[in-house]
């Protein structure tokens, strides 16, 4: 058996890859979040949009899920984070209310 009595320094982390902007990915329109989800290590955040339904009378308003994004959970965290950061920034207030989540709050 052979042991080392050498110190190991760790590894510096690898560098961030850089960005690369797609100029077809998908924009999504939200006017709050339905809900989230935890499945299995990947947090699920559903979006939701509000429409208005003109085929009666009276137009109806409602609430329709817009898309949904799955993150992982370092992932949910670094968005949770940074949009919190750039929210202050913006001078645009502190967090919400858990109970309000979007236009029906």
């Amino acid at each position: 058996m052979y042991v080392s009595t050498q110190r190991r320094d760790r590894q510096p982390a690898p560098a961030t890859p850089p960005l690369v902007d797609n100029p077809f990915a998908a924009e999504l329109f939200a006017t709050g979040c339905a809900g989230f989800t935890h499945l299995g290590g990947t947090v699920v955040v559903t979006l939701e949009s509000a429409r208005c339904d003109h085929s009666g009378a009276e137009p109806l308003l409602e609430r329709v899920v817009a898309g949904r994004i799955a993150l992982t959970v370092a992932g949910a965290q670094a968005l949770a984070a940074g949009l919190q950061e750039f929210l202050e920034r913006q001078h645009l207030g502190g967090a919400p209310s858990p109970t309000r989540r979007g236009a029906f709050g």
